[in-house]
């Protein structure tokens, strides 16, 4: 065989091993977010390369996700799909949303999402690790959130006020993965409707 040869080999052993199917870890996680004004459900799984949902509103307006996940638990990118039930007749709305290097993608209190931002504090280390973030939607916005841990199953989101006072007071397991949570200022509440069962 002789070096050209031996060149196009590794290059479609390569290619093959770059286009193994996804593995899957977890899936069917299933979650009400509920605010004073709004009861959102949400449901979503993880492979090694994507946290892949869906939130679907009081109203009946759904959106899916894709979140493009990268090296060291950073994100590449978002795919979104939202599904106007309120408004029968309008056509699908899809998007896909890059992230600026090392900035993670929140989208409510969705708990993917959030879980996303967790799995990224821990790659990075520390009792307290600020993240830059942006809020996507209808109105993207960049922000930075801090993940302070509160013992070993409890950890607060805060703003960049740091007040924890107005914090996402979360729950979690030892692998990081939220249980419930809560900001007792505007008593919102995450629920996890695989515990119930």
């Amino acid at each position: 065989m002789n070096a050209r040869s031996m060149v196009t080999v590794t290059s479609v052993l390569a290619a093959l091993a770059c286009s193994s199917p996804e593995r899957q870890i977890e899936s069917n996680r299933r979650f009400m977010s509920v605010t004073y004004n709004d009861t959102t459900l949400e449901s979503f799984g993880r492979t090694d390369r994507a946290v892949t949902g869906v939130l679907i509103s009081g109203p009946g307006d759904s959106v899916r996700f894709r979140i493009r996940a990268a090296k060291d638990d950073l994100v590449t990118g978002v795919d979104i799909t939202l599904h106007p039930a309120t408004s029968r007749g309008e056509p699908l709305h899809t998007a896909r949303v890059g992230m600026p290097r090392g900035t993670l993608p929140v989208m409510g209190a969705s708990v993917a999402f959030l879980e996303q931002l967790l799995r990224r504090a821990r790659a990075v280390g520390g009792d307290s690790v600020t993240i830059p973030i942006m809020q996507v939607g209808a109105q993207a916005s960049l922000d930075v959130l801090t993940v302070i841990q509160n013992g070993p199953d409890s950890v607060v989101l805060v703003g960049a006020d740091g007040n924890q006072a107005i914090g996402l007071h979360l729950a979690v397991d030892g692998q990081g993965r939220i249980l419930g949570g809560a900001i007792p200022a505007s008593n919102s509440k995450i629920l996890s409707l695989d515990a119930a069962q």
